[in-house]
């Protein structure tokens, strides 16, 4: 063994070597070219705290993409193009491993209407799993109940959303307004077909045109069928009360009080 550290370029001594778990994909692969449903991620280290304390890295709103890149081992496709449910299993995973179970967020008591600190255990978040299967480009089919017309759309990965944000806010200063056109743009990037017309240009005038109805009930279904992490939760109070909550993904997930 001590020759191999001469002889192999790729050779990381035993005490050096980072830990590491494998873990479930919501999504089982069935979206990725190469089906992988399970991935190797390392723990954060002493080092990684480089990166959760770096003010560039916290502005740029790219802390997610840096850990998932470091982090991620052996995934076979570039880390961009993971499903965005995928990306928050492996953050939470992340979290978990690091700084424990238990996460601080600020709730609503339900008695007295104050904004109270509440304690929710992320151990206790379930994954939602893709139950349908796509067709063999990766899309799923819905027909609009009011307007009739049938769609087939994809599910968003980490680089969609991140080019969603440029272009929403690129919209925003040109039309000197803070109206935001996301759900336009997500709705754009994610239908693939509309009645068979595949032209971009022409998808995009047909939604303008479709009963709001019809893109509430889209929306609602390709939530319902999204993989990821269930965020609806329980957050216990002072007192024992426990209440209904929504986890909320920001820097502060990797700040706790330790």
């Amino acid at each position: 063994m001590e020759n191999q550290s001469f002889m192999d370029p790729n050779y990381v001594p035993e005490e050096y070597k980072v830990p590491y778990d494998i873990i479930e994909l919501p999504s089982q692969g069935l979206l990725y070219p190469n089906k992988k449903s399970k991935v190797k991620v390392e723990f954060l280290t002493a080092y990684d705290e480089n990166i959760l304390t770096s003010p560039n890295i916290m502005a740029s709103g790219k802390l997610i993409d840096v850990l998932i890149e470091r982090k991620v081992k052996d995934l076979g496709f570039d880390h961009n193009l993971l499903l965005e449910g995928d990306r928050m299993a492996i953050i939470l995973f992340l979290r978990v491993t690091a700084f424990g179970e238990i996460y601080i967020q600020p709730v609503i008591d339900p008695k007295s209407k104050k904004l109270v600190e509440g304690e929710i255990n992320l151990s206790t978040l379930e994954n939602k799993k893709l139950t349908i299967k796509p067709d063999e480009n990766g899309y799923f089919d819905f027909k609009l109940p009011k307007a009739g017309r049938n769609i087939k759309f994809r599910l968003l990965t980490g680089k969609d959303e991140e080019e969603i944000d440029v272009i929403d806010n690129e919209l925003m200063e040109r039309n000197k307004n803070d109206i935001s056109s996301k759900t336009t743009i997500r709705l754009e990037r994610s239908i693939m077909e509309v009645d068979g017309e595949k032209d971009k240009i022409r998808i995009s005038n047909i939604l303008k045109s479709l009963p709001i109805l019809d893109i509430r009930k889209l929306n609602k279904y390709m939530t319902e069928i999204e993989p990821g992490i269930n965020f609806k939760t329980t957050a216990r109070i002072q007192g024992g009360d426990s209440v209904t909550t929504f986890l909320r993904i920001n820097k502060n997930l990797f700040w706790p009080d330790i």
